[in-house]
């Protein structure tokens, strides 16, 4: 059969169990559903809004008929084309925003449709929150963020998906449905799926007999890492579904898909201060946040001079500033924390005195702020651009000579009205530029600054060339080189597994 056949056959026998509705392949829908929150479009052959699990199941099994692709999408809020396809798209939004609160906050079950925003209004009575904090967590959902292994702000890796997921339930390309936090549900699976349960057991023995890749995946998963598969459950884990739960985060939906996770909920602190600390130097900013990391610091946020002047900030030419948050359970407590920070910078030569709020009003503002970087920086951009965004990480005791020579690089590069912002706590910052693609001079300038992004960032300082909200289509090029052949090979026997 020809390629077009088989989409035909395909969506011949989808028509028998999903009603018309929700099925898109007119020109101006498949437009709208090949465009996410990035810079990348590709136009899907055949657009799906699945309803249930079933139903997802007898897709997939479709889909594997007739060897064709499938992409899944939750909001569609990422950023570098994880959510984008040529081929089938099959949604996951409407439909899927079931949860259950368990142990009194302590845990819940989630559908990939729920947004994250909505998590946190859940959790809010038992004192809870969703750890996993993208700045777009108004509007991305579950499946997204647990998928790309989405941070954010108030989330070092500590808290991340990888960290707090408990179980998943998912469906496999064959169409098997695998619930790891049922006892059931995998006794089934043993059995139905011996070989599988085999071949994880050995690639977890294969990565722990060696002593050198051990070392080395502990080493990179110590900073936000989303750089290709995530290895590190093979380290972390002994028990195969433990592993094979783990490994769909950050999977970017290429395994299986999410249909429901188990998630451990967060601590909500009662109290809670801000400051807009500002430095005249991006060098100093970032040997600040190093200094305040040994203190009660909770998220420390990077906005340099072109954050600042995007969002009209007056406090003077020039400057770099960082957010910064602490957090408590008494007033007394938070006290402490603003007086030890404020000792902790008191070092530094702050264009303005520290000033510490607690009043939700004022810090709302700040946050508001912060969060509203990118649309405010995309904003400025010149007719005819396209903003382009990625994130990367460095050990934190890197971060003031990487924080400047990522400056400098981009400058270097011809990107002077580029911005650097972002989780300086954990290291990991995110730049945004304003690109050409139309000449193949700009062309060039564009794959140079990237081919100097992966020399300063792995060659230079061993970091991470996406630190989270997956790898996407802009770093996956350079998966191979950040790891090595050792690691990408285990990331390559567990696709074709999967697969």
């Amino acid at each position: 059969m020809t390629k077009e056949e088989k989409y035909k056959a395909y969506l011949s026998e989808v028509k028998q169990f999903v009603s018309a509705d929700r099925i898109y392949t007119d020109d101006l829908h498949r437009l709208a559903w090949g465009t996410d929150a990035g810079f990348y479009r590709e136009i899907p052959e055949i657009v799906i809004r699945s309803k249930n699990e079933e139903e997802v199941s007898r897709l997939l099994k479709l889909s594997d008929k007739y060897e064709l692709p499938v992409t899944f999408r939750a909001a569609g809020t990422s950023l570098s084309g994880q959510a984008i396809t040529n081929s089938i798209l099959i949604v996951a939004g409407k439909h899927w925003e079931d949860y259950e609160v368990l142990d009194n906050g302590e845990r819940i079950k989630l559908q990939p449709g729920i947004i994250g925003d909505r998590v946190n209004q859940i959790l809010k009575p038992y004192g809870k929150i969703f750890s996993p904090d993208p700045a777009s967590k108004k509007s991305a959902m579950v499946g997204g963020i647990v998928m790309n292994n989405a941070s954010g702000m108030n989330c070092g890796t500590h808290a991340s998906s990888d960290r707090v997921l408990q179980s998943a339930r998912m469906v496999l390309s064959d169409g098997t449905v695998l619930d790891t936090g049922d006892e059931e549900s995998k006794k089934a699976f043993a059995v139905s799926h011996p070989d599988f349960i085999k071949k994880i057991e050995e690639l977890r023995d294969k990565v722990n007999s060696d002593e050198e890749l051990v070392k080395r995946i502990k080493h990179k998963y110590a900073i936000k890492n989303v750089t290709g598969l995530n290895i590190l459950p093979f380290v972390l884990f002994s028990d195969p579904f433990e592993i094979i739960a783990h490994l769909m985060v950050g999977s970017e939906g290429t395994l299986a898909f999410g249909s429901q996770f188990t998630m451990n909920s967060g601590h909500l602190y009662k109290h809670s201060a801000s400051a807009m600390l500002y430095f005249k130097s991006l060098r100093e900013a970032s040997e600040a946040v190093v200094a305040m990391r040994q203190g009660p610091v909770h998220s420390a946020e990077m906005l340099d001079k072109k954050s600042l002047s995007s969002v009209n900030d007056t406090t003077g030419v020039g400057l770099t500033a960082v957010l910064t948050e602490t957090k408590a359970d008494t007033k007394e407590e938070l006290d402490a924390n603003i007086a030890e920070l404020t000792r902790l910078v008191e070092p530094f030569d702050l264009a303005v005195p520290a000033r510490f709020t607690d009043n939700p009003a004022e810090y709302s503002k700040y946050w508001a702020i912060r969060s509203g970087i990118f649309p405010s920086v995309g904003g400025t951009r010149p007719i005819g651009t396209t903003v382009i965004i990625e994130d990367v990480a460095f050990h934190i005791e890197d971060l003031p000579n990487a924080t400047v020579d990522l400056a400098e690089m981009l400058e270097k590069h011809g990107y002077e009205d580029s911005c650097i912002y972002g989780h300086a706590l954990e290291g990991n910052y995110h730049f945004i530029i304003a690109q050409r693609f139309d000449s193949e001079a700009e062309l060039n300038k564009y794959k140079n600054l990237m081919l100097e992004v992966e020399k300063l960032v792995v060659d230079k300082y061993d970091g991470s060339l996406k630190a989270e909200h997956g790898t996407g289509k802009n770093m996956a090029p350079f998966v191979v080189h950040e790891w090595g052949e050792k690691a990408f090979s285990v990331m390559k026997e567990v696709k074709e597994l999967f697969d």
